[in-house]
């Protein structure tokens, strides 16, 4: 057997191995206590604090005083306030096309009663004239003269006919509209049917339920649009209304409303006083209201960082706010400056909460 023989290069690599083993060995012993942490850190979750939440089934925002400074978020105390007593009617502005549709047909039946008149009177001194020369020995023939009577007569027939037509149109815009704004329609110079073509005024239908005095529908109101009652407008009586309104019943009443932001069927509400006397509740600022989901809201704060929404009724306008009976105390914090910034947070923390779902 040959004998393997040791030289000094193999001494050199064998040392080398050694020295690289503890060198190994001594990293990984040394940087344990490093490597264990970096481990742990993995393993737990980075935690955070939600600045929104729901308490007691409401949505709630959290911002530090702090944040709140910076934020420019500014609250107010809700004051004691009265307000007359009064009832919500609901109405629609009305499509006024069917009634645009009548005039053009009373326009046009004029305009034939009239034609037919002139008819009439050059058929009628035809006819004079036909019968003085007959009777003047017989200057024309007696058939000559029947055609020119039996002219008159057709002719006169068919005013009647345009007469009826007109009488017709007439007694349907009355079935349908009333009195009054049947006028407008048969008035050649009516300033009200032009102001509602050019839509600077509106017609609205109000239903004021059954068993509230007839005089409450014929008082001055005021109206604004069901889904955003920002748009409080005056609305003149104009007449009682013959149509009913399926979705309201009760006794329907016809108003005149400036503007042109109105779309014709949607739906307006009223506040009409009763005459009961005052009530007691609180006055919500303009500032204070915001709008979400066709619904109006406030903000109130609820200790020194949370602040709560709340839904606001915004049908009785008082001029600078909005009476409010039920839901709120004098002295509520309410906020009037940065709502729209905790609706955002809110919003925020819903999208968060649907993306872990």
């Amino acid at each position: 057997m040959e004998q393997v023989r040791f030289t000094g290069s193999h001494a050199i690599i064998a040392v080398m191995g050694v020295l690289i083993a503890l060198l190994s060995w001594s990293l990984v012993y040394f940087a344990r206590d490093e490597l264990s942490l970096v481990g742990e850190g993995f393993e737990e979750e980075i935690e955070t604090a939600d600045t929104a939440g729901f308490e007691d089934g409401r949505a709630v925002v959290r911002v530090t005083p702090q944040s709140q400074d910076a934020s420019g978020i500014v609250t107010r105390p809700l004051e004691s306030t009265e307000s007359q007593s009064a009832v919500e009617i609901y109405g629609s502005v009305v499509h006024v096309q069917p009634l645009l549709e009548l005039r053009g047909r009373y326009l046009a039946a004029m305009g034939e009663v009239r034609a037919r008149r002139a008819a009439v009177t050059a058929a009628k001194s035809e006819y004079r004239r036909m019968d003085v020369l007959f009777r003047d020995d017989r200057n024309v023939s007696e058939q000559t003269m029947r055609n020119a009577q039996a002219r008159y007569r057709a002719e006169q027939g068919q005013l009647e006919v345009a007469e009826a037509t007109v009488v017709a149109i007439t007694d349907a815009l009355r079935s349908a509209w009333g009195e009054t704004i049947a006028g407008w329609v048969t008035d050649a110079k009516s300033r009200e049917l032009q102001s509602l073509l050019e839509r600077r005024t509106h017609l609205v239908q109000l239903a004021f339920p059954f068993g509230l005095p007839r005089e409450m529908g014929r008082s001055a109101i005021r109206i604004a649009p069901v889904t955003g009652r920002t748009g409080i407008r005056d609305a003149r009586f104009v007449s009682d209304s013959p149509q009913t309104d399926l979705a309201l019943p009760g006794q329907t009443y016809f108003y005149l409303v400036d503007g042109e932001d109105l779309r014709a069927g949607a739906r307006v509400v009223a506040r009409v006083g009763t005459g009961d006397g005052a009530r007691t509740g609180v006055l919500v600022p303009n500032e204070a209201v915001i709008w979400h989901a066709g619904k109006s809201w406030v903000y109130l704060k609820k200790n020194k960082d949370t602040f709560a929404r709340h839904e606001v009724s915004t049908a009785q306008d008082v001029g600078h706010g909005w009476f409010n009976a039920s839901r709120f105390q004098p002295g509520d914090q309410v906020v009037v400056s940065g709502a729209q910034l905790l609706l955002s947070e809110e919003f925020k923390y819903q999208i968060r909460n649907e993306n872990e779902d």
